[in-house]
């Protein structure tokens, strides 16, 4: 082949941006609410889903490579598991990194061998042995991804166990002994053995998947098709706004057309997605974040604490590889709001993002007990707002629930006339350590008055 200029696909290093665009992502990190726009701006057209976002949104910035004494190499990619029901748009995800991470190679378990997704040993035209690349060492500084992950065979599994963990593929084939770089993260999904996921189950018993392979997962979402009433009309709102604004040939009204019940609508604005990809190149190329002044101390006692659950409780399996993790994560936050510094509030914000990938893969019962004794953990990572809004959504849940299962045929009314007392919130709120002050100020602001309305002392939802 001979050619004039060779450009390599996907290269972040090599990747331009104009100074306009510069200008733009630099106002844009100035947002306060920076990190909420980043996680909404992942696969807008899919409602929801927030846990699987933020997971997408880290693994794509990814964290910080490091060489530790002796030359030992720690990883900086942060690999992703996301396990859930049929139909709950795993896939579509994997589509939408390939679209817009700079470099991503996808595959599927089935149609992917051990070969196919490290190296293979062939003979060319004359001959001649060579080697060629496969799907992890093609993505290398990107991230591969692997759907149908459970379809896979144990054999070709465990040949990803060095590619995930020392981001290196060895080869010894044919007289050729070679090491080839594999520095990419992995997104891969996987369906329940069962078809659907059991919560009376625990994740192992869910997942036929071996605890070495589980163990090189960064974060675990776990993605469970509920009936919910309000949250099912959302859903089927959100959809039908999605196909009328992608029509080939809508109109500009067409286009414009929002779901009236959006709900995040008022507080969180998506970025625009060709501007999300310059800021993710930015941030890949410019951002390193150094760790100096973190709690060590906090980061210790959480790492004890979960670990002891893990062995009594069972579960996802937690090693020293997470304590790693968290730190990854925390580099990853920074990343978002391009920083060049790791604060307690990213901290923070690392460690509730891995209590919610732990306690979702536990036993239903289990979760709940969980959720209260990390109670403290999640109330730093989750702002106030956040928790109240969460809070209400619970109440009005449980109380639909109750009055669909004592009305004989189901309950067929008009939800906005479900109603929650003000006595029962505030108990929660006491309960769950929520400041009342706190509370009544989002009470004020247009996002509880956009979904709720108070009468007297009893709170109804809009619908």
């Amino acid at each position: 082949i001979e050619s004039v200029h060779a450009k390599r696909k996907g290269d972040v290093k090599s990747a331009e941006i104009t100074d306009d665009q510069h200008q733009q992502i630099l106002e844009l990190a100035k947002c306060p609410n920076i990190r909420e726009r980043f996680i909404a701006s992942i696969a807008p057209s899919i409602y929801g889903m927030w846990h699987v976002k933020t997971a997408i949104a880290l693994s794509i910035l990814g964290g910080e490579r490091k060489i530790a004494a002796g030359k030992h190499r720690i990883r900086g990619d942060i690999n992703t598991l996301i396990v859930g029901d049929p139909g709950l748009a795993k896939s579509q995800f994997l589509k939408y990194i390939e679209q817009t991470a700079p470099r991503a190679v996808y595959t599927t378990g089935k149609g992917a061998s051990a070969v196919g997704l490290t190296a293979a040993v062939t003979r060319d035209e004359h001959g001649q042995w060579c080697l060629e690349g496969g799907a992890m060492v093609l993505a290398d500084d990107g991230i591969c991804l692997i759907d149908e992950f459970d379809k896979m065979n144990d054999q070709d599994r465990t040949s990803l166990h060095e590619a995930m963990e020392q981001q290196t593929i060895s080869i010894s084939k044919a007289g050729i002994v070679a090491s080839l770089q594999a520095r990419c993260a992995v997104v891969a999904v996987a369906n329940p053995t069962e078809g659907r996921y059991d919560p009376q189950r625990t994740f192992a018993q869910n997942v036929n998947l071996s605890d070495p392979i589980l163990s090189r997962f960064d974060m675990l979402c776990v993605l469970r098709d509920e009936s919910d009433a309000v949250q099912d009309e959302r859903l089927a709102d959100h959809v039908v706004c999605s196909h009328i604004r992608s029509h080939p040939e809508a109109t500009g009204e067409a286009r414009n057309i929002r779901p009236k019940l959006e709900q995040k609508a008022s507080h969180v604005q998506p970025i625009d997605q060709d501007l999300l990809r310059s800021y993710i190149v930015y941030a890949r190329q410019k951002v390193h974040p150094k760790i100096q002044d973190i709690d060590k101390e906090k980061l210790a006692n959480f790492y004890k604490d979960i670990r002891a659950e893990a062995f009594s409780s069972g579960g996802a399996p937690m090693t020293a590889r997470h304590i790693e993790s968290i730190i990854r994560l925390a580099e990853a936050h920074a990343k978002i709001e391009l920083r060049q510094h790791v604060t307690s509030r990213d901290l923070d914000n690392a460690i509730g993002v891995m209590l919610e990938s732990f306690i979702q893969s536990q036993k239903h019962q289990v979760s709940e007990e969980l959720r209260k004794k990390f109670r403290r953990y999640i109330a730093q990572a989750t702002p106030l707002a956040d928790q109240f809004a969460l809070l209400l959504e619970r109440l009005f849940k449980e109380k639909t629930e109750r009055v669909r299962f004592s009305r004989q045929g189901g309950y067929e009314g008009d939800l906005s006339q479900v109603a929650v007392k003000m006595s029962d919130v505030v108990q929660q709120i006491e309960q769950n350590d929520i400041d009342l002050e706190e509370a009544h100020s989002f009470m004020r602001t247009s996002r509880f008055s956009n979904n709720y309305r108070l009468e007297g002392e009893t709170i109804y939802r809009i619908s």
